[in-house]
């Protein structure tokens, strides 16, 4: 566990150093990748599950990786309107 937390760790840092979050493809092609691509990969099983652990746990370095405004709140959908009760008849 405590090696997962450092990988994530240290590619959070990285990509909010990049500011963006890279495909496989574009980290592989970095010469400064501070973790060869299976080591990063390897603990989470998968590149997107990767980004997703980012994601909640580094939330401030996801932020700057994806360019969103920190202090921006998260657009909220459309309240949806409630639906009428049907008038009752009268018997």
């Amino acid at each position: 566990m405590a090696n997962k937390k450092a990988v994530l760790k240290t590619l959070a840092d990285y990509f909010s150093k990049k500011g963006q979050m890279m495909s496989p493809t574009e980290y592989k092609a970095e010469a400064d990748a501070p973790i060869r691509f299976m080591v990063a990969k390897r603990p989470f099983g998968s590149w997107s599950r990767m980004q997703q652990m980012i994601q909640t746990n580094y939330p401030k370095q996801w932020a700057v990786a994806n360019k969103i405004a920190i202090d921006e709140p998260a657009p909220k959908a459309a309240a949806k309107p409630k639906a009428k009760a049907a008038p009752k008849k009268a018997e």
